[in-house]
């Protein structure tokens, strides 16, 4: 089956939108209280009750744990899901035969749909205009992508450490998205989620209600999606993420606010939360469809599932979604401010989902031993995502990644532990950034790593490489 017929199934039920679209999306873009009326028709009912959902998925994570902030990046291209340089797949073809399935739906969808996919065409598609061949034998160590997508995405590897809690409840009482728009759905979301960017600006996200997104293809079983794979070639959601379980997923509306003040006053913006399988390694890359799965000890904590909170650039209105940037606070080097957020929650629980207790079955999960004597060692840190912590001796205990002072020549012993249970490396960099030493990767709480130094003029720094922009310190080299 060719990509231009993908999901037709999907494309043909939505072509079924109730006429008079101006009211049916009009509801996407109106509040809870305004739908009632347009819903109490799809809920069925025992008398005056809802019935029970047909499925619930939970999960959440307490303060204190890994939270990433993913800032806008180029993204390396699977050539499972996207072809190669000479056989391209899910392309300009792709988004050319989805705009023209978009123009079919009622209007104003039939406008606004089309419009909406040439703005963001990652929605559905990697055109080939953005695209380069990778040629860095470095940036493609694992010798599977030929390609990377040029276009600042929000499926980057690039990421930071700030801090955040969530809690969502995935209601799943439909299994499909049904006919009569975007609000025709039973399903519904509990969701709190409060988080920092790297500038330290404060975010919550406040949902106001569960929407089926009329984007051609996609099926997201009437917003909420519970036990499914997304992404990839699964034809639902950006295929520049790989095709992924899904625990629980919902797709919303509702109000973005930034340090205390709504910042969505023109409008609602479109929320997507996923609890997946994990698909970010131990140097927190966004992996490939032919990376998948990933071990325990593959990934940055340890852990086989995530939650990803993404609020999208897409504004609804009455004349259908539009591009509209989220108004976030985080201001990007070239002096933009960042329009989409991204955030990450890597050592969430399961409160209670189908899968919860499944354990990654052939014991990779083990770390190895790698204790070290620490007792004489010249220097000992504490490897924490937020910084490195001074231990020994006592000119450096208590500091955050502390000035290593040396003498040119001299040999020394360095001993780190890890504080947190993620993914890190001791590595040293001259002041060009090129790296003179690097340990292997560590990522269980407590274990430690000892690394032998000898100083030379060159050195300029130490720094985690998976946490490069938080665990970072000087060297000092004294002749």
């Amino acid at each position: 089956m060719t990509d231009d017929n993908e999901s037709n199934r999907g494309v043909a039920r939505r072509a079924l939108l109730a006429a008079g679209g101006t009211a049916t999306v009009g509801a996407l873009a109106g509040r809870a209280e305004a739908r009632g009326n347009r819903l109490d028709e799809h809920r069925e009912t025992d008398g005056d009750e809802l019935r029970e959902p047909s499925r619930e998925v939970t999960a959440r994570q307490e303060p204190g744990n890994a939270f990433y902030w993913v800032l806008p990046g180029e993204r390396r291209l699977s050539p499972q899901v996207f072809g190669t340089p000479e056989n391209p797949r899910r392309g300009s073809a792709l988004l050319e035969s989805r705009i023209e399935q978009a123009k079919g739906f009622p209007e104003p969808l039939g406008d606004a749909i089309p419009q909406l996919l040439e703005d963001l065409p990652p929605l559905v598609a990697a055109p080939e205009a953005a695209r380069e061949p990778i040629e860095d034998e470095d940036e493609n160590e694992d010798g599977i992508a030929q390609e990377r997508f040029t276009e600042p995405t929000l499926y980057s590897d690039e990421a930071e450490v700030t801090s955040g809690a969530f809690e969502i409840t995935y209601r799943d009482r439909q299994p499909y998205d049904l006919p009569g728009g975007p609000d025709a759905t039973t399903d519904s979301v509990e969701l709190e989620a409060r988080f920092t960017d790297p500038a330290g600006n404060e975010y919550e996200l406040r949902q106001d209600h569960v929407v089926q997104p009329p984007i051609p293809g996609y099926e997201t079983g009437g917003g909420v999606l519970t036990g499914g794979w997304l992404h990839g070639i699964s034809g639902t959601g950006s295929p520049l993420l790989p095709e992924v379980y899904t625990h629980g997923a919902s797709w919303g509306v509702g109000d973005v606010v930034v340090n205390g003040e709504v910042a969505t006053e023109d409008g609602f913006r479109l929320i997507h939360f996923m609890t997946t399988q994990t698909v970010r390694d131990e140097r927190y890359r966004m992996v490939l469809d032919e990376e998948l799965p990933l071990a325990p000890d593959e990934t940055i904590a340890g852990r086989i599932h995530h939650t990803h909170g993404v609020v999208l650039p897409i504004r609804p209105t009455p004349e259908g979604p539009v591009y509209d940037p989220v108004p976030t606070a985080m201001e990007l080097p070239n002096g933009e401010t960042q329009p989409f957020i991204h955030a990450m929650w890597e050592q969430e629980e399961l409160v209670d989902a189908p899968f919860q207790d499944w354990e990654y079955p052939d014991g990779r999960d083990e770390p190895d031993e790698q204790d070290g004597d620490d007792a004489g060692a010249d220097f000992q840190l504490l490897g924490d995502a937020s910084a490195w912590q001074g231990v020994a001796p006592d000119a450096i205990a208590g500091e955050e990644n502390p000035t290593l002072r040396l003498e040119a020549g001299t040999e020394y012993e360095l001993t780190w532990e890890n504080a947190d249970g993620l993914q890190h490396n001791f590595s040293i960099e001259d002041e060009g950034g090129s790296d003179l030493q690097a340990s292997e990767l560590l990522g269980e709480e407590g274990a430690t790593q000892t690394v032998t130094v000898t100083a030379t003029a060159e050195m300029s720094e130490y720094y985690c490489q998976v946490h490069p922009g938080t665990m970072r310190g000087s060297i000092e080299v004294e002749d």
